[in-house]
């Protein structure tokens, strides 16, 4: 499966042949100063690229949501984003407005995941916290994320400031809800290459450990 930056070269190297690809994209590439609604139609991937000083109202129900390179923008999402994924990257003052109402949050599992590289000032609004579900990010300076009527700043410098051997371009961390308080944790990649945090590591070995013991059964009391 191509990612989605694999996507974005495919489409800015085949602008004059339309494609399958192309054809499942709403892509907005290079535009300056505009300030209009975008009605996402025939559930397309929506993808911004290389747009500056605009403000965009999202209407219709996009797969997902995809921003590079783009420069003072402001969206407001008044529908639900199908799969509940917004990816940025290499951008710079972005204010995502998700603040409509409840029922445009009601995603699968009521999941929203944000994943986000090499960004220099971003806002995320969220109606309330329990409509956040995690927030993946690397190299990204002065988050702030609005949950409600709680606001939270994150920032990669400040955790490079502890701990000066991070590096933007590797140094991936999580950002989750738990227990009503928002926690960042570092990523870890796991033998077979999938990132978890130590906290996701541990669960997942408990749980790992607790299938083990129902299926070889529970030891007799002779046996002990």
């Amino acid at each position: 499966m191509m990612s989605v930056k694999e996507q974005a070269n495919a489409l800015n190297n085949s602008a004059t042949r339309p494609n399958a690809k192309e054809n499942a994209t709403h892509l907005f590439k290079d535009v300056k100063s505009a300030v209009e609604t975008i009605e996402v139609q025939d559930r397309k991937a929506l993808y911004l690229l290389k747009c500056e000083d605009c403000e965009y109202i999202i209407q219709g129900k996009p797969i997902k949501i995809s921003i590079e390179s783009c420069k003072n923008l402001t969206i407001k999402v008044e529908d639900k984003v199908l799969t509940g994924t917004v990816d940025i990257w290499k951008s710079e003052n972005i204010n995502l407005d998700s603040t409509y109402n409840q029922s445009s949050f009601q995603f699968d599992r009521s999941v929203s995941a944000f994943q986000l590289d090499s960004i220099q000032t971003i806002t995320i609004k969220m109606p309330e916290a329990e409509y956040f579900g995690s927030m993946v990010w690397a190299g990204v300076d002065n988050i702030t994320l609005n949950l409600g009527d709680d606001t939270h700043s994150l920032s990669y410098s400040q955790l490079q400031a502890r701990n000066p051997a991070l590096r933007p371009d590797t140094d991936q961390f999580k950002t989750t809800i738990v227990d009503g308080s928002i926690k960042t944790e570092a990523i870890v990649r796991m033998d077979n290459g999938y990132p978890m945090t130590r906290a996701e590591e541990s669960s997942l070995q408990a749980s790992e450990k607790k299938k083990e013991e129902v299926l070889r059964g529970a030891p007799k009391a002779d046996d002990e």
